[in-house]
């Protein structure tokens, strides 16, 4: 068993939550999924080495990971991003994307086990999206499940 990112674009957080029982992609919203890489730590991380900020700096942005499901719910629940995270990534160069998924790769988080290609892969995903957001008005959002 583990943990299930479903990152996605909704225009709103009421939309957004709208995505807590069936998932984002059956509700019809542009979807990046992937296993391990939460949107608090891990990608706080990524998005500190993008914005050349420390991650407490990320992290304490009110819209970080902000819940906007039930805190009661006990094995799924949908967090926002701040728009500023959606646009560093939908301006971020492809080869800065690669770049900082280098040491991004050595994060203790991932226990050795993650390959800087496929970060890279993730983040290039997560900035189209990002800028498929940007331009539709929208926010990003990650659902997370058990």
């Amino acid at each position: 068993m583990g943990v299930f990112f479903d990152y996605f674009r909704a225009p709103g957080d009421q939309e957004a939550a709208s995505a807590f029982a069936e998932g984002p992609e059956d509700a019809g919203f542009a979807t990046v999924c992937v296993k391990t890489i939460d949107p608090a730590v891990l990608l706080g991380q990524a998005v500190a080495l993008l914005m050349r900020e420390p991650v407490e700096a990320v992290m304490r942005h009110p819209r970080f990971a902000h819940l906007v499901t039930s805190p009661e719910a006990e094995s799924t629940w949908i967090v926002t991003l701040p728009d500023e995270v959606r646009d560093a990534l939908a301006d971020a160069p492809r080869g800065l994307l690669a770049e900082i998924s280098v040491p991004w790769s050595r994060a203790e988080e991932f226990y050795g086990a993650a390959d800087a290609r496929d970060l890279a892969d993730f983040l290039d995903e997560l900035a189209a999206l990002s800028g498929a957001a940007r331009s539709q008005g929208h926010g990003l959002y990650c659902r997370m499940t058990l």
